[in-house]
């Protein structure tokens, strides 16, 4: 089964993403925060643990997407794991800034129910179904 961590602090958000993309294959751990979800990132030990994709928002409290992104890559298991912004930011610059902090993809989330649920099936599809996962760099942290 694969896993997915969805970092949203909006409930609202949280349980149309839920709708949308979960399934008898997939299952959504949601943190309301960054600092639960980097603290249980942390706490992760081996790749079992360790989710497929990462949904993140750009608004948080506390910790804002960026802050997480960026901690998100300093931890070495989590470097095969892509991580996606999911925001209802569509500013030039913040965009930039997450390509160039290592986020794998940028979806603005849309307020059209039937348009947000298409593109989160197609960004489910793109990383379970359409793309390799990069398997050497999966081996080299196994239990790291």
């Amino acid at each position: 089964m694969k896993k997915i961590f969805m970092i949203e602090d909006n409930e609202d958000h949280a349980l149309l993403i839920r709708r949308a993309i979960e399934d008898a294959d997939c299952s959504v751990t949601h943190y309301q925060d960054g600092l639960d979800a980097m603290k249980a990132c942390e706490a992760i030990q081996n790749q079992d643990q360790r989710p497929d994709l990462i949904l993140l928002d750009l608004k948080l409290p506390g910790m804002d997407g960026f802050e997480v992104l960026t901690n998100l890559k300093k931890i070495k298991r989590f470097e095969p794991v892509p991580v996606v912004m999911l925001t209802t930011s569509c500013r030039r610059e913040e965009i930039e800034k997450a390509y160039q902090l290592g986020a794998s993809g940028y979806v603005v989330k849309s307020e059209d129910f039937a348009e947000l649920i298409t593109k989160l099936k197609h960004v489910k599809d793109y990383w379970f179904h359409t793309v390799e996962a990069p398997f050497a760099l999966l081996a080299n942290v196994r239990g790291k």
